[in-house]
């Protein structure tokens, strides 16, 4: 076992305005043991450079199609948007020339299900600033799912907006988690192709300490060079 594991993840903040998720609390180490968690350094252009068959070279191939990113959540996780889902039953009973009249009227009542997501907590969004930055950094097209999401939404035609925008703007979603198994900590990274759901890269990194920005930034660093290495069938 490393030295240093994640306590755990504080519970998410309960309204947008007050984001206050701590980055992972560590242990004190363990003697004899030694830590760290970044891949080791690379060799040389060759080692640093990803070969034929590498997602890098792949990715180019394919005229460098745009991706988003989203760390610690997923597609299916995000609220629908505007729709229709509760009822309103009106019954009116009314008299007309010594007549009784009764009528019944269905109104329709549209709730905003986007109060309905969880906020973003700081650790989360620091986690997904640095690997759109490391992206980036390796010449990779990466949009902001939130502003495709708004301008999807300001179109009023309803039904999935979150995938209609996706769908529209980008080929792939980068799916970022920090996974926990017998006491150690992972970050497991996920390439999906939004129009056939197709897993092109799966990639994961064991990792000990996220405590400060630089730490994020080395284990963002880390994870984005494994995909660029990744084969790709």
């Amino acid at each position: 076992m490393r030295s240093m594991i994640f306590a755990a993840l504080v519970a998410l903040a309960g309204a947008a305005g007050a984001q206050n998720l701590t980055a992972p609390a560590t242990l004190p180490p363990a003697q004899g043991q030694v830590q760290g968690y970044t891949d080791p350094a690379p060799a040389g252009m060759i080692a640093e450079t990803p070969g034929a068959g590498s997602f890098q070279q792949w990715y180019v191939g394919q005229r460098r199609p745009a991706m988003v990113v989203y760390f610690d959540r997923k597609l299916e996780q995000l609220p629908p948007g505007w729709q229709g889902r509760d009822r309103l039953l009106v019954e009116e009973t009314t008299k007309a020339q010594g007549k009784e009249e009764n009528r019944r009227l269905t109104v329709g009542f549209e709730r905003n299900t986007a109060q309905a997501a969880r906020p973003v907590s700081q650790f989360a969004q620091l986690f997904q600033n640095a690997l759109e930055a490391e992206l980036k950094r390796q010449s990779l097209r990466v949009l902001d799912g939130k502003v495709l999401h708004r301008k999807e939404a300001a179109g009023g035609r309803g039904g999935d907006i979150e995938y209609s925008s996706l769908k529209g703007a980008a080929r792939f979603v980068f799916e970022v988690e920090l996974l926990v198994l017998n006491g150690e900590w992972e970050l497991v990274g996920v390439l999906k192709d939004i129009r056939n759901g197709d897993l092109t890269a799966s990639v994961r990194l064991p990792v000990e300490n996220l405590g400060n920005h630089a730490a994020i930034e080395r284990a963002a660093r880390s994870l984005v060079r494994r995909l660029m290495h990744y084969s790709v069938a």
